[in-house]
């Protein structure tokens, strides 16, 4: 029988090799349930365990790419195809086959890696969790955001996700009209100085409803410790926007040279919270960043969600 590192690496191979189908991994044997740490560096973000790998600096090249890769609705990613990022990434909960919740990270067509799960033998993941510390509710109903990075043999990837899933977009009489504006949480993967390490940023966008576009700006760039990395500051350039509520993508810039992409959806069925991913590579090579989002209008320029008439402590 294969053991178990041997599965994992065979599916990886497998995939690498072109295969178009999914390949689900075994169920995970190990009976531990999912958890998550404290928040991170003065974010709402905390790590999901079992979830936390190092990126080296043999990405950095890859991190170019995806950094000015067109988004597939909330999911940026070296693996592009005349520049449009193939298959969006999205995180569920599942249960194994000893009734364990686990994460299940899937792009649809190259890979499925559970966690907790099997060895990640050659791949690398960091997912992160807007989840509350310290509580226990039945994730598999409760509605959360999930925004991680990967990386796999040579190439990289930054989503955000939301589990249990995605409800459609329907604006109407309860969502926000006139302009909203969205503050929120970016966490990423930035090389310089021939080093990769994960970020925190500071996220605010703003959307006009009447003229339905929107724009943004990613900065405070910091280690998950919150020490400041640079004084990078990132433009998500205004884009338009369905009023169907279809995803989104624009392009981005800095004050250094260079250029980048954005993307996001909205994510709770109204137009109140949005999740995406963002990406910005200096022409010479000296800076990469590239990231996913988290943003919410917890108090818009009209008054707000009705359901939330003051703002919410964030």
């Amino acid at each position: 029988m294969l053991n178990v590192a041997l599965l994992a690496s065979l599916v990886f191979l497998l995939s690498a090799c072109g295969g178009g189908t999914s390949v689900q991994l075994p169920e995970n044997a190990g009976g531990d349930p999912i958890t998550w740490g404290p928040r991170l560096g003065e974010s709402h973000l905390s790590p999901v365990s079992e979830a936390e790998d190092d990126f080296g600096p043999d990405i950095a090249d890859a991190l170019v790419r995806a950094a000015r890769a067109v988004p597939s609705g909330a999911s940026q990613s070296s693996l592009a195809e005349d520049g449009q990022t193939d298959d969006e990434t999205s995180v569920e909960v599942v249960r194994d086959d000893d009734g364990t919740l686990v994460y299940e990270v899937t792009d649809g067509a190259r890979w499925v890696v559970r966690v907790p799960g099997l060895p990640r033998t050659g791949f690398s993941l960091a997912l992160f969790t807007d989840m509350l510390p310290g509580i226990e509710p039945d994730i598999s109903s409760y509605p959360h955001e999930l925004l991680g990075m990967w990386a796999w043999d040579g190439e990289v990837g930054a989503f955000w996700s939301r589990s249990p899933s995605i409800p459609p977009v329907e604006f109407g009489a309860r969502s926000p009209t006139g302009t909203a504006t969205y503050e929120g949480d970016a966490v990423g993967l930035h090389s310089g100085n021939e080093a990769v390490a994960k970020f925190l940023a500071d996220v605010e966008l703003v959307a006009d409803f009447g003229g339905h576009h929107v724009s943004g700006t990613v900065d405070s760039f910091r280690s998950l410790t919150g020490e400041a990395l640079d004084d990078l500051s990132v433009k998500l350039a205004e884009t338009g926007f369905s009023p169907r509520g279809d995803p989104f993508s624009g392009e981005t810039t800095a004050a250094v040279p260079g250029t980048g992409k954005w993307g996001a959806r909205w994510s709770d069925g109204e137009g109140w919270t949005m999740g995406g991913t963002f990406g910005f590579a200096a022409d010479d090579g000296s800076v990469a960043v590239l990231g996913a989002f988290s943003a919410c209008s917890c108090a818009s320029a009209d008054g707000g969600n009705p359901d939330d008439p003051v703002a919410t402590p964030r």
